[in-house]
């Protein structure tokens, strides 16, 4: 069965910016919607002489004057495209263009018919597309520019100036009609296109934001939470348990000889060791449970739902029974061995840094034992 590939819009206007910007940058986003633009508009003047060519009544002279504005209009979208591409000046090019398409609609209106041609109409599109693709400060100044226009073409004839009428004295609603609908379906297209692409950059910013704040709060290598997130947690943990008359375990587990095979097999090997240690730990724990690399071999597991001494052996024989479980890694099997501290709020501490010390201090006490070969 055939199958039919989805129709990229940025295939079409990725080749007319800068390579300089990565996939998420905010200025890519910028740079796709002026080249966009610019390709917009050429899109929207190709309709115009279309429908000038074969729609309306307009005479010889008349079409002459739109195919060369149309390649006018044309010469400067290419010089703005290379402003944009190879000079890398965003704004520059923007603004280009619009003098170019506001000159061009211009002397347009001036040729046929001034402030009643239909190509007065257009001027609205100028304003609209500063705003959108620079900043509220270029459509301002776009947009007096362009009223002033438009009071330049209404009191020319007052004041003496010939204005010429390429259109003949037929029924001119078509024109209008179009130009108005054109117009109106430019500046439509362009605010969608607009709002997609600051959506999209917004989506962006939001996943990176959320991937930063992740890598702040976890250990690179096991992505267990590091140890400035963990106290943070700890004692954030300390005021809820005071405020409501709580308790909780706190646990810190130390790996035996870690250093040793670290230094045999290598820092890869180490790492795997880690990885998929802080992977049972977290796959193992409840989801209330916190479970943070605190060490180079330290890891501590905060269970909330652990509140008495009883609670805590039981917990520790559980992860007795995680180091128990041999590792397959790319070296081979390994068996972990670590020594386990714990200390329960409120009962051996009142803060971090006592509940700490407890569980540590425990820790250590069993190592000393298995040291000495006693259990």
């Amino acid at each position: 069965m055939t199958k039919f590939r989805r129709f990229n819009l940025f295939s079409l206007i990725d080749p007319l910016h800068s390579k300089t910007y990565s996939e998420g940058d905010a200025r890519l986003y910028r740079h796709r919607f002026t080249a966009g633009l610019i390709l917009s508009a050429m899109f929207y003047l190709s309709i115009v002489l279309f429908v000038a060519s074969y729609f309306l009544p307009l005479d010889d002279k008349g079409l002459d004057i739109v195919r060369l504005l149309f390649v006018f209009v044309g010469f400067g979208a290419l010089l703005s495209i290379y402003i944009l591409r190879a000079l890398d000046q965003r704004v520059i090019a923007t603004n280009l263009f619009i003098a170019v398409l506001g000159l061009a609609l211009i002397y347009l209106a001036v040729m046929t018919g001034g402030i009643l041609s239909p190509a007065s109409i257009c001027l609205i599109i100028i304003p609209a597309i500063a705003t959108l693709s620079i900043d509220s400060t270029a459509g301002k100044i776009w947009g007096v520019l362009a009223v002033v226009t438009w009071s330049l073409l209404y009191f020319a004839p007052q004041l003496g100036f010939d204005v010429k009428k390429s259109m003949p004295d037929v029924d001119d609603s078509l024109a209008f009609y179009v130009s108005i609908l054109t117009s109106h379906t430019f500046i439509a297209f362009v605010a969608l296109y607009y709002e997609g692409t600051s959506k999209r950059l917004r989506l962006n910013l939001l996943k990176e934001k959320r991937e930063f704040h992740y890598l702040a709060n976890h250990d690179a290598h096991t992505g267990a939470i590091n140890r400035r997130h963990f106290l943070e947690i700890l004692q954030s943990e300390i005021a809820r348990c005071e405020k409501s008359a709580d308790s909780f375990c706190l646990f810190y587990i130390d790996l035996n000889d870690f250093k040793k095979a670290n230094d045999e097999y290598g820092h890869h090997f180490g790492d795997q060791i880690l990885e998929v240690f802080a992977r049972r730990l977290r796959h193992r724990t409840r989801a209330s449970d916190t479970v943070a690399r605190i060490g180079g071999d330290e890891f501590c597991v905060i269970s909330r739902d652990m509140k008495s001494e009883d609670d805590a052996k039981c917990g520790e024989r559980r992860f007795e029974a995680i180091l128990q479980e041999p590792m397959s890694l790319n070296e081979g099997s390994y068996t972990l061995k670590a020594s386990i501290g714990w200390s329960i709020y409120p009962e051996h501490g009142k803060d971090h840094e006592a509940l700490l010390k407890h569980a540590d201090q425990q820790m250590y006490e069993v190592k000393r034992r298995k040291k000495e070969g006693r259990n």
